[in-house]
């Protein structure tokens, strides 16, 4: 899937229209990218689905997911430590 045109209004329509997985992965790439309680909502709600259907994620995509998150945390955290020196230094 092209990721230019993954938005929150396409995971909707996703959802509605009853995609779910379709719909699972887009929400997971905006929430690597952004972050709000919107976009965890339609995750749980996908996941939720998706088990209420019968599928479930193969381990290896929930440890994919961990991975990407633990990552995007930990650039979370460095960019956090470099805004504190830069703060503590102009203070």
């Amino acid at each position: 899937m092209n990721q230019d045109i993954r938005t929150l209004e396409l995971a909707r329509l996703y959802e509605r229209q009853g995609y779910y997985q379709d719909a699972l992965e887009m929400y997971l790439h905006l929430d690597t990218r952004e972050t709000g309680s919107e976009i965890q909502a339609g995750i749980t709600r996908m996941n939720k689905k998706m088990e209420d259907a019968g599928h479930q994620p193969h381990p290896q995509e929930k440890i994919s997911f961990l991975f990407e998150k633990w990552l995007m945390l930990m650039v979370l955290r460095h960019r956090l430590d470099n805004f504190i020196k830069i703060k503590k230094r102009l203070s």
